[in-house]
């Protein structure tokens, strides 16, 4: 089978600069890619520290879950669900944003609106309970928040946030990035009255 390097390249760009920012634990964290023209998904690997992941790292999948190459992300069921369940999603990032995390926590949420880049970048966020990550019932549980509330991104309770694009990787990303900005905000503003 022929890869699409850009597309694994992007992949293993994204997953190093999760790492980067803080976003993601050394082994946490997955990030994908659907090229819809060839039925193709290209995601992370699992156990590879993610500040080394490559090229020849990324894994290959068709939709219906079979793997051509590589082994992917343990989440890979979340991935498929949002691909098979949100029409147009060309990439997920899925992310362990502490502040993000630490908002819901508290028995705070989200407001989008208190960062004008969360508001452009995603517009809203859904919520899904504590769920056992890696299974199915996660995975169908996110892809059916996520549709129903028409939101592009949504909070895993105790776990870390999902996002989906419809152009690429990065504008996923992008989105994680200023959902935990929002997040911090919102903590350190209510730290400091």
């Amino acid at each position: 089978m022929r890869v699409n390097e850009r597309l694994a390249r992007q992949v293993a760009d994204v997953m190093r600069l999760l790492y980067q920012r803080g976003l993601v634990q050394v082994k946490g964290g997955n990030v994908s890619v659907f090229d819809r023209s060839e039925g193709i998904i290209y995601i992370s690997p699992t156990g590879v520290p993610r500040h080394t992941v490559g090229v020849d790292d990324v894994a290959v999948m068709t939709l219906d879950g079979r793997t051509l190459l590589g082994t992917p992300s343990s989440e890979f069921r979340l991935h498929l669900a949002i691909y098979r369940e949100i029409e147009g999603s060309a990439a997920v990032v899925h992310a362990h944003p502490p502040n993000l995390i630490a908002l819901y926590e508290a028995g705070l949420s989200l407001e989008v609106g208190v960062l004008t880049e969360a508001l452009i970048r995603v517009g809203c966020v859904t919520d899904v309970p504590p769920i056992t990550p890696g299974t199915q019932e996660l995975a169908d549980e996110v892809a059916r928040a996520l549709k129903a509330s028409g939101c592009r991104a949504a909070v895993l309770r105790r776990h870390g946030v999902a996002v989906y694009s419809t152009t690429d990787v990065y504008e996923a990303l992008d989105a994680v990035e200023a959902l935990e900005d929002a997040a911090k905000v919102i903590l350190t503003s209510r730290l400091r009255g």
